[in-house]
């Protein structure tokens, strides 16, 4: 393996790891993120038991999908990625903005005080992985 694609290689599994925690902190939560409390104004504790059920519930969903995502781009990166296959930088690439680019419009909508500088870094690393893809040997 040559040293550009051990490099997007690397970057790729930092992109999975930080999206299978983002997704196991939402799974494992039992409140809406602080930084949702903020955005509404209220605390989660102050929400009616049914609205705080649903956004418990829309986080959790969420947190599923992006444990999803980054087990499946782990996967994808260790079984095909490394190997130099034609094809799979096109389907990272966007599989990933698929998820990526919505989610950073949605945390910089709910404010800057949101971790959408994470979600920045992640867009960045998934396409700078994908640009030196291309611009390697396989």
């Amino acid at each position: 393996m040559n040293k550009k694609l051990r490099i997007a290689c690397i970057m790729l599994y930092i992109t999975s790891i930080g999206v299978i925690i983002f997704g196991l902190v939402y799974l494992s939560s039992s409140k809406i993120m602080p930084y949702h409390e903020r955005y509404l104004g209220i605390t989660h504790e102050e929400l009616p038991p049914k609205v705080a059920w649903l956004f418990l519930y829309m986080l959790k969903g969420a947190g599923g999908m992006a444990l999803s995502i980054g087990v499946t781009l782990f996967m994808m990166v260790r079984r095909y990625f490394s190997k130099g296959d034609k094809f799979i930088s096109i389907i990272i690439l966007i599989m990933m903005l698929i998820a990526l680019v919505p989610l950073l419009f949605i945390t910089i909508s709910i404010g800057l005080y949101t971790p959408w500088w994470l979600v920045s870094i992640i867009i960045i690393l998934v396409v700078t992985a994908i640009y030196l893809y291309e611009n390697c040997e396989k």
